[in-house]
Order: C-alpha cells, then sequence, then structure tokens
C-alpha cells in the first residue's frame, strides 16, 4: 500500500480497497468525529462502530465533547465514551470529520495508532492519514461509511442504515442546502430500503424541541439584524441569551437557517459570545457566494455555502469585523 494515500494520488477505488485491507488486519480499533459532534460524525461513526463490533473488532469509540440531547436517542449513542484522553495504542484510528488531530480534540496522537483512516467531507482538509478518503462534493460523512460498508461487501443492519441517514439527513438539512446532489438522495434510498422510517426520525430530529431551545428560538428571532440593503442577516447570542432561555450550545442548531430564509439573503450570519474575548461565528451563504474566502481571513473553514471561524474579540467587535469583511463583497 502506498503511503498517505489519497484521491489525489489514487482511484476511489484503490483507496476504498486500502481501507477495506485495514480493516480486515487490524483488530483493535479508535474512533471519533470532530469536537461538538453533529448528527452526520455521530451517525456515521456510531454506525462504523457498529460494523467493526460485527466483524469481531474492539473499538474505542470516543468523544470529546457531551452528545447533543436532541440526539440522544440515536441507537447505540450511549455506547460512546466522553473523554479528553485514551493512553492506550490501536491498530488502527479512523477520524472522521476533521482537519486534523487537534480538531476531534487530541483525545489520541497520531503515534498511538498504527494506521491511520483519515475520511473527511470539507473542502478544506488535510491528509493527515495513512489513507485518506476525502470527497468534498459528497454532501457527507455519512455517505462515504455507507460507500465502506459496500466495498466490504455488508450491508448495514437496520440500526446502522438508521444512524447513517441521520447523517446524512442533518448535513443536508432535509436535503434542502445546497449541497445535496444525486447520491445524497441515492444513499438515502438504499437506506429507506433496509428499513429505515424516515418519518419517524425526522419527527425526533426536526419536530420536538425542548422548551429552553424554543425559548432561545424566540430570544434569536427577536433580535435579527441586517445590513449591505438586508442581503447579510445576522443574530448575536449572548450569554445573557442563553441564561435567560436556560439554554446549552446545542440548542442553536437550525437558527442560523432563519437567516437565509429571508428573501433577499445572500448570507446569513450566526455570532455566539463565549466569553468577553470570544466569539465563534456559523455562516450560510445562497447560490454561488464562496463563503470560504470571508472565514480564511480570521483561520476559518468549512464548505462553500456553510463554515465557520472564531474571533478573538468579543462579540460587539466581532460583528464589526464580519460587517467590515463583507463590505463591497455583497
Amino acid at each position: 500500500m502506498k503511503n498517505n494515500l489519497s484521491l489525489q494520488n489514487s482511484s476511489k477505488q484503490e483507496v476504498l480497497d486500502a481501507i477495506s485491507k485495514i480493516i480486515k488486519q487490524s483488530k483493535t480499533f479508535f474512533i471519533a468525529g470532530h469536537t461538538k459532534p453533529d448528527g452526520d460524525a455521530l451517525g456515521s461513526g456510531l454506525a462504523l462502530a457498529s460494523l467493526l463490533r460485527r466483524m469481531g473488532k474492539k473499538v474505542t469509540h470516543c468523544s470529546i465533547d457531551p452528545i447533543p440531547q436532541d440526539m440522544s436517542f440515536m441507537k447505540k449513542s450511549k455506547s460512546i465514551k466522553i473523554t479528553n484522553k485514551i493512553s492506550k495504542k490501536f491498530d488502527c484510528a479512523i477520524i472522521l470529520e476533521c482537519i486534523n488531530f487537534a480538531r476531534m480534540g487530541d483525545i489520541i496522537t497520531p503515534s498511538q495508532a498504527k494506521k491511520i483512516i483519515n475520511i473527511d467531507h470539507h473542502l478544506a482538509h488535510t491528509n493527515f492519514g495513512d489513507v485518506n478518503y476525502i470527497v468534498p462534493s459528497s454532501s457527507s460523512v455519512s455517505e462515504l461509511v455507507y460507500d465502506i460498508f459496500i466495498n466490504l461487501k455488508t450491508f448495514p443492519t437496520k440500526e446502522e442504515a438508521e444512524n447513517l441517514y441521520i447523517g446524512i439527513v442533518t448535513d443536508t438539512g432535509r436535503f434542502q442546502q445546497l449541497n445535496t446532489n444525486a447520491n445524497s438522495h441515492l444513499v438515502a434510498a438504499e437506506l429507506l430500503k433496509l428499513g429505515v422510517n424516515s418519518n419517524k426520525l425526522c419527527k425526533k430530529l426536526f419536530l420536538i424541541m425542548e422548551l429552553s431551545k424554543m425559548k432561545l428560538y424566540g430570544l434569536a428571532l427577536s433580535n435579527i439584524e441586517t445590513a449591505f440593503n438586508d442581503k447579510l442577516i445576522y443574530i448575536k447570542l449572548t450569554k445573557e441569551m442563553f441564561n435567560k432561555a436556560k439554554a446549552s450550545d446545542t440548542d442553536t442548531d437550525g437558527i442560523i437557517n432563519y437567516c437565509i430564509s429571508v428573501p433577499t439573503a445572500v448570507v446569513g450570519c450566526l455570532l455566539k459570545e463565549v466569553d468577553k474575548n470570544t466569539t465563534k461565528l456559523s455562516f450560510r451563504s445562497i447560490e454561488n457566494f464562496n463563503l470560504l474566502s470571508i472565514v480564511k481571513l480570521f483561520n476559518g473553514g468549512g464548505h462553500k455555502n456553510a463554515a465557520g471561524c472564531t474571533i478573538n474579540a468579543d462579540i460587539n467587535t466581532a460583528t464589526k469585523k464580519i460587517i467590515q469583511a463583507f463590505k463591497g463583497k455583497l
């Protein structure tokens, strides 16, 4: 097998075959996705961990951050070990949706794994694995993990299919975001054939909402602001608002979509106050506006139409910096 195998120097089939070979030859596995896990990081990781266990492998599936409350219904989510450090060594580490080990919280170091498989779908990525299956055109990592199932000639169980479906449906925003493509629907269709109840899952994901989350939505939507003739729509979420709603960071999921629901909107931005010196920002854009050119100014990353960054400033100063960054571009 070539060193640092990727789609830049090998075919898709060669990369998938290399992944299959490592999986078959390895006995102990470490799996982790990015910090503050979302439906795709969780769904792809849970499905993969389940597959490996079915193959008789020993799996340590970790997350540095807790599972979001609205994702706690996912099958086997309680099997994920919440920790910031694992000391033992593994035959193989599979890292999902991360630009590097720091993105998953440095739970282990690269030296703790004999082989590293890196699976990602972000434009901003690095080939840090022995094998790198990175497809920026894919709407989700769950689709890429499905490819691994098929290459191993193993269909997902109903439970595994449900977790992969959750990954796809959340990362495509219910198949409404610009990253949705033909393969998103094709893989989703195959998962439905395996017994996934889309209606039941989507009710749990999108229709059931904790009161704290609903209150935070109310505070957020009553404080929408705009710039550049309503082309930039933004919301500032302060710690005071979180406290008033008794909400957590995970309760912000979905708020940003309201920003780009405004007919004139080109870019939506959600600013979250971490502390007096730190503000986290999430962006969404419509059609051909590439957000990466903006977030790179602040060492951020992501996708063309969905990206984020952190600004080391208070929330009002961060807002001014962002408005300045978009000047002349909207």
